[in-house]
């Protein structure tokens, strides 16, 4: 069976602002080289601007929403025990609260059936 492509409205606004351009772009070349008379199609150009205007919206909503899911996951570390609000940037075993790495946290973090969302040093991982 063959796996569907995901289409997200971004995708979508993309495909629709593309089009529209690509219309604008017809209408002008049938303009000015094939019948040198203008080509009135009156809402082009209001497409064209909100198509772009929901495009933005939609962009800065994905970024927004991603700084909100990073804080939040940040909040989660700190409420760990991971880092403390005076040391942000080190972060500590959660038995002998010995300092280690950021490469040791993220491996720690990204196995949260193996370590239980906590971060542990070289000794005591085992």
């Amino acid at each position: 069976m063959a796996r569907r492509s995901k289409r997200s409205i971004s995708t979508f606004l993309v495909s629709a602002l593309g089009m529209l351009c690509m219309l604008k772009a017809f209408v002008w070349v049938l303009e000015t080289k094939v019948l040198n008379t203008p080509i009135e199609i009156p809402f082009l150009n209001y497409g064209i601007m909100i198509a772009v205007a929901l495009l933005l919206i939609r962009v800065s909503f994905v970024l927004l929403k991603h700084k909100a899911r990073k804080s939040k996951v940040d909040v989660q570390e700190i409420g760990n025990g991971a880092t403390t609000p005076n040391d942000i940037g080190t972060f500590h075993c959660a038995d002998c609260g010995k300092k280690v790495s950021e490469k040791v946290r993220s491996y720690c973090l990204e196995r949260p059936n193996k370590f239980n969302n906590q971060v542990f040093c070289y000794e005591h991982q085992r």
